[in-house]
Formats: C-alpha cells, sequence, structure tokens
C-alpha cells in the first residue's frame, strides 16, 4: 500500500496519501493529534471517473517559500512557507494531478485534471474524516446568506443537515481543525459539506445545492484547495493559510485600498438614505467621529444626489460608499458602465448586496466585480453572500463582506431567529467565520435595539471582530454622546499583529491586536460572569504605556452576579444587602449601558483582572509613551505616535 508524506516546515504537522486498490486518501495530524482520519480524494466527470482504478506515475517534492503583504489585513507580513507533494495519476488516458501542502498551522490539497476543451463535474469525491478524538464539532446548517449561527453538533446528528464551511474541530491535547476551502472562483464554484446516516463523521465536499447541473467549466479541471486550519485557536485566528493558497495581487496601484470606520445610518433608520438632509448629517458625524468613510445604502436612488453628497462630504473630509443590489449589475459590461460612472462622481466604495448563492455562475459574478472595481479604483463590501476563501490577497480592494448573522438581525425581521445574534454568537465567531476573512458584522449597538449584551461587550466587538472597513452599526446622536465614544474615534480596522489570548467557542474571547506603537485588547463573554486575568507580555520591554479601559460596571450588580473575586470579600454591608433582597419582589436587573472608564499606566509583565458581567465586555487602548532623557536628568513622557518627532 504505498504511502507518500510531507511535514509541515517545523515538523509538527503530518499529511499522508495513501494509493490503495487505485483509490486515493489522505490524512493528516498534528503534534500525534488527528486533525482528520483517513478520507476519500478524487473527482467524477462526465468525461471521466477518478475517483479509482488510479495508477501513480510520478510524485515531486518541493518547497514553497515567500513573502508578501496585504494592504488591509490581520498582520502586516505574510509568510507562505509549506513543503509540498504533487502527485500524478493516470487512468487509461487521463491525469489526475494532486497538489499537497504541508504548512506549520495546517494543510491543503487540490486536484486539476488535464485536458482541452470544456468539461463537466459530476462530482467531487473528497471528505474531511472527523478524528474520533474530536471532543466537539461546531458547525452552520449551509443557507444561501451564510445567515445563521455556529452551534455544537453532535457527531451523530451531523448528518441531519448540509454544513456551510467551516466547520470547526476540537480534537484534543489543545489542537483544533478548522476546515475550510480556499482559492474559490467561478470556474468551479463554492462547495458545502454533507455526510450520511451510516457515517455522519465523513463530511463530503459537495456541490452549491442551486447549482442543479453539473458543474460546466474548462479544462484543465482545478478544484479549490481543501483545507485543514489546526494549532490552537490563536494559530487559527491569526493564520494567513487561506490567503497563502490564492494567487498573487493583480493590482499593480493599491495606494486606494484604505481600511477605515464608517458612518452608517441603515441600520438604525432605514429611510435614512432617502432623505438628502439626513444623509448630510450622517457625514457631519462622521467628520466629528474622526471616521473616514460614510456609506450611503440601499433606498439611496432616484432619493440622494450622490455627486453631490460627494461634493458636500469631501468639504468635511469624509469619502462616500454606496449600495447597489447584484441583479442591477449582472455583467461585466454594465458593471463597467456603474463603476465607471460612479468613480467619476468620487466615489470610493460600492456594497453589493443579495448574492445568496455559491453556484459557479453567481462566483462568477465575484469574480468581474472584483476586476472591473480595481479598474476603477472602487474598494468592494459584498453582501448577502458567501463567506470569503482567502481572495483578498488576490483582490486586497475586497475589504469586506457579510456573510454572517450580524447585528442587522437585531431589528427582529427574521421570524427563525427573532433575537438576532447573542453573546454566544459573538464568542464563536472569531473560530469560524472570522477566521475565514473579513466579516462585515457591522457592530457596536448601544440603545437602539436590545442585544442582551453591555455596552462594554458592543465596544468590544470592534476589536474581536475582523474587518477592514468597520460600519458602526449605532445611531449617529447616541454614539456622539455615549462615553466610549473616544475609542471608537481611535479605533484601527487594520492590524499589525493579531493574537488571541484566551478564548472557547460560544463562552469567551480575548483578543490583543498591535497597529503602529500601540496595542488593542478586547474581551466578550457569554452567558455567566467571568474574570479576565490579563498579562501584559505582548508589550515592548522597557517602554511605558497608558492604558484607557472601557469595562463594565458593576456597581449594581448582586454579588452572585459577578465571577468569584470580583468583589471585595463579604462584609456587614454586604449581609445586610442580601437581607434586604430577600425582603422585595425577586428583581433581575442590571443596567447594561453602565461603563466603568479608568486609565492606568502599564508595562510589559504587569498583570491585572477586570471581571467581567454576564454576556459583558471591556475595551482596552494601550498607547505607547516614550521616555525621553533631558539634560538636568528629567524624563519626560510622551505619546508616540507614527510619523511624529519626539519635542525635547
Amino acid at each position: 500500500m504505498p504511502c507518500y508524506s510531507i511535514q509541515s516546515p517545523n515538523g509538527r504537522v503530518e499529511l499522508h496519501l495513501t494509493l490503495q486498490n487505485g483509490c486515493l486518501s489522505y490524512r493528516a495530524s498534528k503534534d500525534g493529534v488527528a486533525l482528520v482520519d483517513e478520507s476519500p480524494l478524487g473527482i467524477r466527470l462526465r468525461e471521466g471517473d477518478l475517483t479509482h482504478g488510479l495508477t501513480l506515475m510520478d510524485n515531486t517534492y518541493a518547497v514553497v517559500d515567500e513573502t508578501y503583504t496585504i494592504p488591509a489585513f490581520k498582520k502586516k507580513v505574510c509568510r507562505n512557507h509549506a513543503n509540498t507533494l504533487t502527485l500524478l495519476l493516470e487512468k487509461h488516458e487521463e491525469t489526475l494531478q494532486v497538489e499537497a501542502r504541508a504548512y506549520d498551522d495546517g494543510v491543503a490539497l487540490r486536484m486539476i485534471v488535464d485536458g482541452e476543451g470544456e468539461g463537466s463535474v459530476m462530482e467531487e469525491r473528497t471528505g474531511f474524516a472527523l478524528p474520533q478524538s474530536a471532543h466537539q464539532v461546531y458547525g452552520m446548517k449551509y443557507i444561501f446568506s451564510y445567515e445563521d449561527m455556529y452551534q455544537p453538533i453532535p457527531r451523530c446528528d451531523l448528518a441531519q443537515n448540509r454544513l456551510a464551511f467551516p466547520v470547526l474541530a476540537e480534537c484534543g491535547n489543545g489542537v483544533w481543525a478548522l476546515y475550510a476551502e480556499a482559492a474559490v472562483f467561478g470556474d468551479y464554484g463554492g462547495s458545502t459539506l454533507l455526510s450520511d446516516e451510516e457515517k455522519p463523521e465523513l463530511l463530503m465536499v459537495r456541490r452549491a445545492p442551486d447549482q442543479l447541473s453539473p458543474t460546466q467549466t474548462g479544462f484543465p479541471v482545478v478544484t479549490p484547495w481543501r483545507v485543514v486550519m489546526c494549532g490552537s485557536l490563536d494559530d487559527i485566528v491569526s493564520s494567513n493559510l487561506l490567503e497563502n493558497l490564492n494567487p498573487p495581487c493583480e493590482i499593480k496601484d493599491t495606494s486606494f485600498i484604505r481600511p477605515g470606520v464608517s458612518a452608517w445610518s441603515w441600520m438604525t433608520e432605514n429611510a435614512s438614505t432617502r432623505d438628502p438632509e439626513r444623509c448630510r448629517e450622517y457625514v457631519d458625524y462622521a467628520a466629528e467621529m474622526g471616521f473616514p468613510y460614510y456609506l450611503a445604502d440601499g433606498g439611496w436612488p432616484g432619493y440622494v444626489d450622490i455627486a453631490e453628497l460627494v461634493k458636500y462630504a469631501e468639504g468635511k473630509g469624509v469619502k462616500i460608499w454606496l449600495w447597489e443590489h447584484s441583479k442591477d449589475i449582472r455583467s461585466p459590461e454594465i458593471a463597467d458602465e456603474k463603476f465607471r460612472l460612479w468613480s467619476s462622481w468620487g466615489v470610493v466604495g460600492v456594497k453589493i448586496d443579495f448574492f445568496e448563492s455559491d453556484r459557479a455562475e453567481r462566483v462568477k459574478q465575484y469574480d468581474y466585480l472584483a476586476r472591473a472595481a480595481a479598474k476603477y479604483k472602487l474598494m468592494v463590501n459584498f453582501h448577502g453572500c458567501m463567506k470569503p476563501a482567502g481572495e483578498i490577497r488576490t483582490w486586497p480592494h475586497l475589504m469586506t463582506r457579510e456573510g454572517v448573522l450580524g447585528a442587522e438581525y437585531l431589528q427582529n425581521f427574521s421570524s427563525f431567529l427573532p433575537m438576532g445574534p447573542d453573546a454566544a454568537h459573538n464568542c464563536t465567531l472569531p473560530f469560524t467565520r472570522n477566521a475565514m476573512g473579513p466579516m462585515d458584522y457591522t457592530p457596536v449597538c448601544y440603545k437602539t435595539y436590545l442585544t442582551g449584551t453591555t455596552d462594554a461587550h458592543q465596544t468590544a466587538l470592534t476589536v474581536i471582530f475582523t474587518s477592514y472597513i468597520l460600519h458602526i452599526g449605532e445611531g449617529a446622536e447616541v454614539v456622539l454622546n455615549h462615553p466610549a465614544r473616544p475609542f471608537l474615534s481611535k479605533v484601527p480596522t487594520s492590524w499589525d499583529e493579531t493574537h488571541v489570548l484566551e478564548g472557547y467557542p460560544g463562552s469567551f474571547v480575548t483578543m490583543a491586536r498591535k497597529k503602529d506603537e500601540n496595542w488593542y485588547v478586547a474581551a466578550i463573554c457569554a452567558r455567566r460572569p467571568r474574570n479576565v486575568k490579563l498579562r501584559f507580555d505582548f508589550l515592548d520591554e522597557g517602554a511605558e504605556y497608558t492604558a484607557t479601559l472601557y469595562a463594565d460596571d458593576l456597581g449594581d450588580l448582586r454579588p452572585f452576579d459577578v465571577a468569584e473575586g470580583a468583589l471585595p470579600p463579604a462584609d456587614e454591608a454586604l449581609v445586610q444587602k442580601i437581607d434586604a433582597m430577600a425582603s422585595r419582589p425577586a428583581l433581575h436587573n442590571h443596567d447594561l449601558h453602565r461603563m466603568r472608564i479608568e486609565s492606568f499606566k502599564v508595562r510589559k509583565g504587569d498583570e491585572k483582572t477586570i471581571p467581567l458581567a454576564v454576556n459583558g465586555g471591556f475595551a482596552l487602548m494601550i498607547e505607547k509613551r516614550c521616555i525621553q532623557p533631558k539634560p538636568c536628568g528629567v524624563q519626560r513622557f510622551l505619546s508616540c505616535k507614527k510619523d511624529q518627532f519626539w519635542i525635547n
């Protein structure tokens, strides 16, 4: 039984391909922990069945090692470093090439069928066999918009629903696996996962359910990469493996790609984008907050003169994005015409909505829209769409996309999810959907809609969630008068470093991100209170920082509504408080909007315990201070910002 193996550069991840009785399979592990048990690998075309009867012709080993940057990303520099194996197989006169890669943070495989002319993909016979050691599995039932929750799924129940990519598995010994796909383009389309009752743990790749007929494509037929990201949750969240598997950037001049925060009126006032005066007021709000953008969302055609709004916004230092329905832009010619017009007005970005499909035809639309937008130097936000798959390396102006159950569901326009996203959903997204790429969740809702979370939790989402264009969901007047306003006016949307300090899906996450010399740390929790024991090991040695904390105010909570250690030991006053509670009708109220703001100095190695309320959180801005020696020996502390000189 021939077996061909590669290891990752650090030797900790192993990928094995086996050819037995003409059938190809693979398995993978990290540090001896199974990521995928023996799983099939093959493809069936109308022109030939390459799932069995295969014979090996050649095998080639090589190394990939390169670095690249993405203008707006979660880290400053990406490294694409893997050991590779290519198998060349044949069946009769047909040839199948299997490319495999082993990275320090995952493995990837794809198939290439040689030939000429047109081909028809009947089915892909590739699977992800969950390891027997897997403790917990998180997945989302597939729906066209990807607007549902990722839930823990019992192994025996996996066959009940078609699942969307990604699927997260806790494999044991601190090792996690995220099953994903990369380099998804219109010549093949997106895929889903489906198992059967006999083998519920074997998740098989299936074409999109609305791709009713075989996928028509050209030879050579190239599948998307089938990917297993692995390691700690930090490894998965900070990984650029999906981007590694996509083609290099196709844009020569990327200077128009500028991440930032956008004012957004539609969520709190759906009719606002049909009111020119209200749009101008939101431009004023963006300028006052220091936000670079305002999005004129659905409803503007026929009501708002975008060219005039652009001119007004220019005087305020604000740029305009606008919305369009995908049905009105379904040809390259129409895309070219509209993008040329909008660019001539001075629009800098477009939000294209309601794709709601993974079939090849619709994915082709993503492709030509990305190409046309790049031509006219327009940034892009896809909505009502499939999940990302690393395409931001090829098209870095794809700043964000929806494909998530986001804050707009707080408006209660869903009959099957009437309460919208909750804290547990927020604590799961960083390790599932958002690990695939930028996510337009539109965070921050303080008072307009009920969230069941604290204001500190909502503020923290601007750091926890990755979106290179960040739309603030709350209304202008609420944000302008909110105590977290200073944080929202400074928070970046792209990063130099990203680290998960602690986390568990559905329960809690604490994340630290660096931009230039400053750090932003945020934490959220779900369903129960907890204490975050934060150790500042990520700071620079010898430097001093000023930290500003926006946290839950626990002042009006009962003693049993906070985590152990968050309140002083019991005393007589506390006993009296408990007795008073017992003498009144049962109430369980806490002002979710109360926020505690605190500033303090901090250095590398310091520790601080920050208590969180139920469904609470915190946002922490840590600004580096430069110690400038004076001739007399006196030291001055100055805020250290990029492109500023120190003052003696």
